[in-house]
């Protein structure tokens, strides 16, 4: 028996750990099932086409044309005539314009490539904030929970003594009273936890099954790493935003390509025929083949070339200021998330004595209560501060992984 009670229990744990998911393995599940990280990958996998797109301009190009036509009059014998044509084009010299084009295109994917890094990054904390919000809400259930039990056992008690003449019936209609505000407020509690659920589910790609359980975060200390400042500049956002830079720069040179001579090479075989077939009489020349090679240079467009240069040098000019607005910003997100983490610990420690001074209280005052020495009151006032320190506690317990969560993202941890 004792052996079948031991199978039993692990038959069970093993059932949980099998539909349950813990902070990392929702993180990871996140990274591959959400849609807003697919839409950034599918936009760097263009990016990454552009740049064979810019390299179709180092070949060669090749056309083929036929055409037919027949002519009968009423004076005039039927005639037929044909020809096809192979045409090769080659650009020999484009001012450069190909080659900073090309640079453009590698300088957007990797731009592409740094936003996408930022993405997943911004997702990694939005999977934490939603998990632990989530977990929050769990918290609070069994908070408002334990408040309706003791207000409810406070009823039955209030119900005994009313009865016995021992208290007043305003008394016991306070209760009551308070006893179904904390069922509403219990309602409410598991209406936000399914809310919650939903948005964790939902940042999940939609794949979180009803019956899987959240697993809690590990009672671990949350010390501070070591944050080297220097790591701000190496953020993604700002490696994206410098890429954008050199795109622009890269556009900008391949403007002024158009200032400079082009070269393009032709080679060209026509065939002629007398009919469909391309066929001719024997002493008639049925072939022709020419190479050409054409010079041009644009020497004056109105103006268009020199504005469009300054149109991009003043394009770069806000983009670098968007670069140092950002690392401004960023650096402020650091500070910010410091204060945070900081004020997170001491609350953490206020709430966890808070806590313990709430039951010892609920407890002299629950015994008073039973010996007619505290009001309904006073019991209702005391359970109302548990309940109360118990939601900072739980608040201030996680809200010490959401700061350095925070911190990790800041610092691409």
């Amino acid at each position: 028996m004792k052996k079948s009670f031991i199978t039993i229990c692990s038959i069970a744990a093993f059932v949980t750990s099998v539909n349950a998911i813990d902070i990392n393995e929702a993180i990871e599940q996140a990274l591959i099932e959400n849609n807003s990280i697919k839409k950034q990958q599918y936009i760097y996998d263009e990016s990454k086409q552009n740049i064979n797109l810019s390299k179709a301009a180092y070949k060669p190009q090749l056309n083929l044309t036929y055409s037919y036509n027949t002519y009968k009059g009423s004076f005039v014998q039927q005639r037929d005539n044909s020809s096809g044509s192979a045409v090769l084009t080659y650009n020999l010299f484009n001012g450069l314009s190909d080659m900073y084009t090309l640079e453009s295109s590698k300088n957007l994917a990797k731009g592409s490539m740094y936003n996408l890094k930022a993405a997943k990054q911004d997702l990694i904390l939005n999977t934490k904030q939603r998990y632990i919000s989530y977990l929050k809400t769990i918290k609070n259930i069994e908070t408002n929970k334990n408040a309706f039990k003791l207000l409810e056992q406070q009823y039955k008690d209030s119900e005994n003594r009313f009865e016995q003449g021992l208290l007043a019936k305003n008394d016991l209609l306070q209760v009551n009273a308070q006893m179904l505000q904390a069922k509403q407020d219990l309602q409410r509690a598991y209406a936000d936890s399914r809310i919650a659920r939903f948005e964790l589910k939902k940042i999940l790609g939609g794949n979180l099954d009803e019956k899987e359980n959240i697993q809690d975060l590990k009672k671990q200390n949350t010390f501070l790493n070591e944050y080297n400042l220097k790591e701000l500049d190496n953020r993604s956002e700002i490696k994206a935003v410098k890429k954008n830079i050199e795109f622009l720069s890269n556009q900008k040179r391949a403007n002024r390509g158009d200032f400079l001579p082009s070269a393009n090479l032709n080679l060209n075989y026509t065939k002629f025929g007398d009919n469909a077939s391309l066929d001719v009489d024997k002493n008639t020349a049925d072939d022709e083949k020419t190479a050409t090679i054409t010079l041009s240079w644009n020497l004056y467009s109105g103006g268009t070339d020199a504005t469009q240069d300054i149109i991009f040098q003043k394009r770069i000019l806000q983009v670098k200021e968007d670069l140092a607005d950002l690392k401004l910003t960023i650096k402020l997100q650091y500070e910010n998330a410091l204060e945070e983490f900081n004020v997170s610990k001491l609350n953490y420690e206020t709430a966890r004595i808070s806590l313990k001074q709430a039951k010892e209280n609920y407890k002299l005052v629950n015994n008073r209560f039973k010996e007619g020495l505290s009001s309904s009151t006073d019991l209702i006032n005391a359970n109302f501060l548990l309940s109360q320190a118990k939601q900072s506690f739980d608040n201030a317990y996680y809200d010490r992984f959401l700061a350095k969560a925070t911190l990790d993202r800041i610092f691409e941890k």
